[in-house]
């Protein structure tokens, strides 16, 4: 069998019915599996009012149902609350309605106790309680089947919002529950990420401890001694937004230090650019707030490195010794990293044409590598007497949420005084990113469910609008009981505050396409985690170069009035503050850093 379709029959969640049915089969006695299809057979055949008659009539085979019943119940030793596995049992006979899934599920849920499980009727709940367990050796498989690992063969390039990436495995390429749609989504983008091979890190692997505790460490190991000295690939999709994401948990880009010490690039290369490995290992050793000959001048300064003192002692590990290999014409396949300064501001700021707000996060030359939050606490601290004094930890998270419509961060974090010097602060600093999250606030529609733009490369955002709400369940053949059930509700809604962070996502994550399509172009293997790029040390200043010439090109478009005409059906003229920023962004130098 092809090993990546050995991999994924293994490993795919879709595997699970048929391992537990294997599993209990052969125990679960005759007369139980009987009784099961008669209560089913004669809810089927019941008479009922007209909207659950319509829901009864919609039900599969009886056989499809008791084998579902089976392994729902018995994939978990533990008694939980009837909700979850109601709703898990209606999903899985074909309720895409979430409302009709969990009634569905609970009234055969109610039926069909007392053979293969209980249930408890508790003043504070309703449970259902297995009374057949697995072997050990399933119960060690279903602990397996919880992520796909990556592929060992290129993934299928996405061709629609349903087939891509894996082999068998099929899913949306919109990522959550409720957001799959079949509106244009960038496949070319996906594909490009998807074609870059990975390898594990050997020596990260030996000499380093995996520090993600909460791991199952037998699996973790098991994966390891599959993709050993092997190239793999990562499935790639997105999110309702159309940020990318890497699919896996063992490897993934997007994971914690060690896990991404632990990836490097199959294609090796030796790196000419010794500076940029320079500036690398500064980054690591947290001194990323310097200028690029400060940190060249921190690393030729040192006459002893230390990793173990650096910030992230892991990466720093790895790119010192990137460097002494690359001095020897050793290939590496070490990658680098490089973030935006504040990446939403930076948005806001061309999408604006604000020169203050792009002053503030470097996307002007000022001749220094300017630090946003330090800038806000700065500023406050003119302000505030020498007792209210805050430091820039205290106002980079009040920041980040403000300009997401967050009030209760700031009121939270600072006292009266300071919370007055703060938003003076923002007023001074951030002026056009202010102007921007209240002029996409202008367009929230409170009679829409779903909120819809289209980014320049034709990637359609296609956002629901929910909201958490409570309704009471109350099911007929559990004598009349009810419980609560919990679930986010796709509805109309007055609460405006998400829009500004879904649109300036949606935009932060064309930049992102865009420098895959563009870098890719030029030969280089980038990938990212949102606004930060992920490459060959030697590329750094064509990354940045691209970055630049992208947020150039949105300062000169008429982005933010396209997209809010899109939403409200009208045309709404956008006047920026100023019509030539896009230079200033073309002779910055710290956008990434």
């Amino acid at each position: 069998m092809n090993h990546q379709l050995h991999n994924e029959l293994e490993y795919s969640k879709r595997m699970r019915n048929n391992l537990i049915l294997t599993d209990v089969l052969d125990d679960i006695p005759t007369k139980i599996t009987q009784s099961l299809n008669l209560a089913i057979d004669s809810y089927r055949s019941g008479s009922y009012y007209q909207s659950k008659q319509n829901r009864v009539a919609k039900l599969p085979e009886t056989i499809d149902i008791v084998s579902n019943i089976i392994a729902i119940i018995l994939s978990s030793k533990r008694k939980q609350p009837i909700q979850g596995l109601a709703t898990e049992l209606g999903r899985s006979l074909g309720y895409h309605n979430q409302i009709s899934a969990v009634k569905t599920g609970a009234e055969i849920l109610a039926l069909c106790h007392g053979k293969l499980y209980d249930i408890e009727l508790n003043d504070d709940g309703t449970e259902i309680v297995p009374k057949y367990k697995l072997t050990s050796d399933s119960i060690d498989k279903l602990n397996v089947l919880q992520y796909l690992p990556p592929m060992v063969q290129k993934p299928n390039d996405w061709i629609s919002n349903t087939d891509g990436g894996w082999l068998w495995e099929r899913k949306s390429v919109v990522l959550g529950k409720g957001t799959h749609h079949n509106e244009t989504q960038a496949y070319d983008a996906l594909n490009l990420l998807q074609s870059v091979a990975w390898t594990i890190d050997i020596p990260t692997y030996v000499e380093h401890e995996n520090t993600n505790k909460a791991m199952d460490n037998d699996q973790f190991e098991r994966v390891i001694r599959d993709y050993f000295g092997k190239p793999f690939y990562f499935v790639w999709r997105y999110d309702k937004r159309g940020r990318s994401y890497s699919s896996g948990y063992d490897l993934n880009v997007q994971s914690n230090e060690y896990g991404k010490a632990l990836l490097s690039l199959f294609n090796k290369k030796v790196v000419t650019n010794l500076n940029n490995l320079k500036i690398a290992i500064a980054g690591h050793a947290g001194q990323d707030k310097l200028t690029w000959n400060g940190r060249i001048n921190w690393f030729n300064q040192q006459l002893n490195l230390d990793a173990s003192t650096f910030d992230e002692p892991i990466l720093g590990s790895k790119a010192i010794q990137a460097y002494l290999d690359s001095k020897k014409g050793i290939p590496t396949g070490y990658t680098m990293s490089i973030d935006a300064t504040a990446s939403g501001l930076q948005v806001m700021s061309a999408l604006s044409g604000c020169k203050v707000t792009a002053r503030a996060c470097n996307m002007v030359n000022t001749g220094n590598r300017e630090d946003i939050y330090q800038f806000v606490a700065d500023k406050m601290n003119i302000i505030l007497e020498a007792t209210e004094q805050v430091i820039r930890k205290d106002v980079k998270k009040p920041v980040m949420t403000t300009f997401y419509n967050s009030e209760a961060n700031p009121k939270e974090t600072f006292n009266k005084k300071q919370l007055k010097a703060f938003y003076a602060a923002l007023d001074d600093t951030l002026p056009g990113a202010l102007d921007v999250m209240e002029a996409i606030n202008e367009y929230w529609d409170s009679t829409a469910d779903v909120h819809m733009w289209t980014l320049p490369d034709g990637h359609v955002a296609k956002v629901p609008v929910t909201e958490m709400s409570d309704i009471r369940i109350e099911v007929d053949e559990l004598d009349h009981r009810t419980f609560t059930y919990r679930y986010n509700k796709q509805q109309p809604s007055e609460n405006y505050r998400s829009l500004v962070a879904n649109i300036v996502h949606s935009v932060d994550g064309y930049v992102a396409r865009e420098m895959v399509r563009r870098c890719h172009s030029m030969k280089i293997d980038l990938v990212h985690i949102h606004d930060c790029f992920v490459f060959s040390p030697d590329y750094l200043q064509v990354v940045q170069q691209t970055y630049r010439e992208i947020l150039a090109e949105i300062a000169n478009s008429d982005l933010l009035s396209d997209i809010l005409s899109e939403i409200s059906g009208t045309y709404v003229p956008v006047t920026k503050l100023s019509t030539d920023l896009a230079k200033d962004i073309l002779n910055s130098e710290y956008m990434l850093s």
